[in-house]
C-alpha cells in the first residue's frame, strides 16, 4: 500500500491523460481500459470542459461500443450541453446494454423534463420502480416525487 495514495492516484490520472492525448493525436496506439476512459471523461466533466469530455466519451465508445456505462456518461454530457433529444437516443441505446443502472432512468427523466414532457418522465420512473428494489427503488421514488 502506498504511503501517499492521493499522489499515486494523481500520477495515474496524469498518465491516463497523457495516453489519451497520444491516442487522440495519433501519436501512438495506446491501450486505455474502459474504466480509464471513464476516469478521463469524469476528469473533463469535473473541470466543466464538457466538449472535451464529450470528445473523450466518443473516442471511448469507439473503443468500447457495447459499454452501457460509457453511453450513460455521454448522455449525461449531452444533457449538460442541452442536447436532450440526442441524450435520449443514447440512453435508449445504453438501455440495451445495461438496464440495471438507475442513472439511466434518472437521466431519461431529466431529459424529458427539460423537453417539458412531464408525463413521459413520470412513466419512465414508474416503469423503473417496478424493476428495482431496496435503496435503488427508494432513490427512484424520490425522483418520481420531484416530478
Amino acid at each position: 500500500m502506498s504511503k501517499y495514495p492521493y499522489r499515486q492516484d494523481r500520477e495515474e490520472l496524469k498518465e491516463l491523460l497523457q495516453q489519451y492525448s497520444n491516442l487522440k493525436n495519433g501519436k501512438s496506439h495506446s491501450f486505455i481500459e474502459e474504466d480509464g476512459f471513464e476516469r478521463i471523461v469524469d476528469y473533463f466533466d469535473e473541470k466543466e470542459q464538457f466538449n472535451e469530455a464529450l470528445q473523450a466519451a466518443n473516442l471511448a465508445i469507439e473503443q468500447y461500443p457495447y459499454s452501457g456505462a460509457l453511453l450513460i456518461k455521454k448522455a449525461d454530457l449531452l444533457i449538460s450541453l442541452r442536447k436532450y433529444k440526442d441524450a435520449l437516443a443514447i440512453l435508449d441505446q445504453a438501455e440495451l446494454f445495461d438496464s440495471t443502472d438507475t442513472s439511466l432512468y434518472i437521466l431519461k427523466t431529466d431529459a424529458f423534463l427539460a423537453l417539458d414532457q412531464q408525463e413521459k418522465a413520470a412513466s419512465v420512473l414508474e416503469e423503473a420502480i417496478g424493476i428495482f428494489e431496496g435503496d435503488e427503488k427508494l432513490d427512484l421514488l424520490f425522483e418520481l416525487a420531484d416530478v
